[in-house]
């Protein structure tokens, strides 16, 4: 077995100095980071739109004048807690594009030519060491083990952001991407139905010459009242209308949260942490 451990390790050392410079790996992980950032600038406009539009219905006032009484309702304010939770919505999305962000920004640095170029000059040296007869390397053992560690240590800073960039976004084809397409279209017909309930022309004030049907005649208070009436039916479903609306973005963006916070926060992490315990057992086991 021992005699077949330089092999091995010249066998390994070729293997990290050709996807080190060759480069695939990081390709990967940069188209699958860069599609991460699209996801959450599109996610973030949406956000936006859905609470400007939920803002406006917020201000919108129905006038009704049931039995020539004035009543203003403001069938928007029903909207106020799930604004509130967009709001906080578009707060996780802006980070989870700065943590998406950093993340790239940490691929560019690790996939840099100087660092791959150091990894290579460390390789070299190993496998320089490793055929050399140990006669030779005996009484050098001490800086040999820590040139191995070295080693480690820059191979792990070399591929541990592309690996977990690509693992991430494997996790994320697989379990997450159908909830978030669901979840966004969701979202986008949303905004759609609230504008299209914000223009009814239905939810507008009446008319003042049918404000006060004690001024008109007795078939034009008939009229006025029937009219009421149907504006007051146009009320029940407006309010109705929101209150579906609502259900359906408060589902859709908890949904949303879920799959940005596993994405851009835990994953990643889970991911650094094992890596991390990995480097560590091997550095701490790793001998030339």
């Amino acid at each position: 077995m021992k005699n077949l451990k330089p092999f091995l390790l010249t066998l390994i050392c070729f293997l990290i100095l050709y996807f080190a410079h060759q480069g695939s790996i990081d390709n990967h992980a940069e188209s699958y980071t860069e599609q991460g950032l699209n996801r959450t600038l599109v996610t973030f406009a949406v956000s936006r739109s859905l609470n400007g539009v939920i803002s406006v219905a917020q201000g919108t006032e129905v006038a009704v004048s049931p039995a020539g009484i004035g009543l203003n309702f403001a069938p928007g304010q029903i909207l106020d807690p799930i604004n509130d939770l967009i709001e906080r919505f578009s707060w996780i999305v802006l980070a989870s594009g700065t943590s998406l962000g950093i993340q790239r920004l940490l691929l560019e640095i690790t996939s840099s030519t100087g660092v791959t170029w150091l990894l290579s000059a460390l390789l070299i040296l190993v496998l320089v060491t490793v055929w050399l007869p140990k006669t030779l390397t005996a009484e050098y053992a001490g800086s040999i083990s820590l040139l191995g560690k070295a080693v480690l240590f820059i191979v792990f800073l070399r591929f541990s952001i592309p690996l977990i960039a690509i693992a991430n976004e494997q996790l994320y084809l697989n379990f997450s991407e159908q909830k978030y397409e669901q979840a966004q279209e969701s979202l986008e017909l949303s905004a759609i139905s609230l504008q299209n309930i914000n223009e009814d022309p239905s939810a507008g004030s009446i008319p003042d010459d049918k404000a006060s049907p004690e001024n008109a005649g007795f078939m034009s208070s008939i009229e006025s009242w029937f009219d009421e009436s149907d504006k007051s039916f146009d009320f029940e479903e407006q309010v109705d209308a929101l209150k579906g609306e609502a259900d359906t973005i408060s589902q859709q963006v908890i949904n949303m949260i879920v799959v940005f916070v596993m994405q851009t926060f835990l994953l990643p992490l889970f991911f650094l942490w094992l890596l991390i315990r990995v480097a560590r057992l091997s550095i701490s086991q790793f001998q030339l």
